[in-house]
């Protein structure tokens, strides 16, 4: 068996579990006739990348230009940057835009004139929207600003106004189903009410939402034109709280060899720090963070049956990770064993980890593999 063999800390992706949440959400956008376009972001494989291209998706969403690049290396044509355009990056735009049909954001018309007096290559543009999640945007009150904007765009023959994006990423404050539906429908009702608005000049535009949770949880997108979820694909103990997944929807686990215990504070040590889980936590019952909860190695996978019974993680340096147990379970590792563990945020665990491998072995590729074993 595959996990056996491991010695380091690696990220396992259980490929089941991960092809059954692209299936399920593929399949809930296609019958209410949505286009989805996910977000790469999270997995960042091409072999992944594949997967969603056998459920019929030919649309992509990705997080920078150089991810852009990665993926339309392997045959993807209509890929969204969804973040605000770099235009210091021109050269790299200007190459990628002359192979794929390229979606780029702007806040500013001087960002606007910049592309449309430089590049000669159609693009395509949006026009991103701060619905509530207050990191970055245009407000849908901010009329005037949006008209300038959209006037600015239809100057330049070689760029396209597509419509209006945004990212309701407040959502990952919610915990109940009741607050996830009321973040989409005020988030979709701002991007509805822009689109009214701007209707008699340009008739044709779109809107596109972004976010798990919404995806995941809402029943009914309504009369929203793409969605560009990244995490469902994987999911995590994050989703997991809010509600958009059960724990074993979660499709990655981070395997750590335990290197030490110490009986006397019932804790073990694990090689497997914030170089490989990054630092985001969960807060438990007390103010207790929680880095990680351990799941059990079974037939050449993992279980979540005894999670709320097994040790839990409670604190993370570069390379060590420390484990809490109580008198009833410190007793499952011993140093030399192989422990196993669901992250709280796989988008940055697998970013961090820039590899993985299938339970069964196979090498999964990353835009950010490691340069080092």
């Amino acid at each position: 068996m595959f996990i056996d063999t491991i010695s380091q800390p690696s990220l396992l992706l259980d490929e089941r579990r991960c092809k059954a949440n692209i299936h399920r959400l593929c399949q809930k956008a296609r019958e209410q006739g949505v286009t989805l376009r996910p977000h790469f972001k999270t997995h960042q494989s091409k072999m992944i990348g594949r997967w969603f291209n056998h459920e019929g998706i030919d649309q992509i969403t990705v997080s920078s230009i150089g991810m852009a690049k990665y993926f339309a290396a392997a045959g993807w044509e209509d890929i969204t940057v969804a973040f605000p355009v770099n235009i210091r990056q021109v050269e790299e735009i200007r190459g990628l835009a002359s192979e794929v049909n390229l979606g780029l954001l702007v806040l500013d018309t001087s960002s606007i004139d910049f592309l449309g007096t430089n590049l000669q290559v159609p693009l395509s543009i949006w026009i991103k929207i701060d619905v509530g999640t207050h990191r970055t945007g245009i407000r849908p009150e901010e009329i005037s600003s949006l008209a300038a904007m959209a006037e600015r765009i239809s100057k330049y023959p070689n760029l396209n106004f597509v419509g209006f994006l945004a990212h309701a990423g407040h959502t990952y404050q919610s915990r109940s189903m009741t607050e996830v539906q009321q973040v989409y429908n005020h988030s979709l009702a701002a991007l509805v009410e822009l689109r009214e608005a701007f209707a008699d000049r340009f008739p044709d535009l779109l809107i596109s939402l972004g976010d798990t949770p919404g995806a995941s949880m809402v029943e009914q997108f309504g009369p929203v034109d793409e969605l560009r979820p990244g995490n469902f694909v994987f999911y995590d103990l994050m989703q997991e709280e809010i509600g958009a997944c059960t724990l074993d929807d979660i499709a990655v686990a981070m395997a750590c060899p335990v290197v030490a215990v110490h009986p006397e504070r019932m804790q073990w040590i694990i090689y497997g720090g914030a170089i490989h889980f990054s630092k985001d936590f969960l807060t438990l019952e007390g103010g207790r963070k929680c880095f990680g909860r351990m799941v059990d190695i079974t037939g050449g996978s993992w279980s979540t049956a005894n999670v709320e019974r097994n040790p839990f993680l409670i604190s993370l340096s570069q390379e060590h990770g420390i484990v809490q147990c109580n008198e009833d379970n410190f007793h499952l590792c011993t140093p030399g064993d192989l422990s196993l563990w669901l992250p709280v945020h796989s988008c940055l665990t697998a970013d961090v980890m820039g590899e993985y491998y299938t339970t069964d072995g196979q090498y999964v590729d990353h835009y950010r593999q490691r340069v080092y074993k």
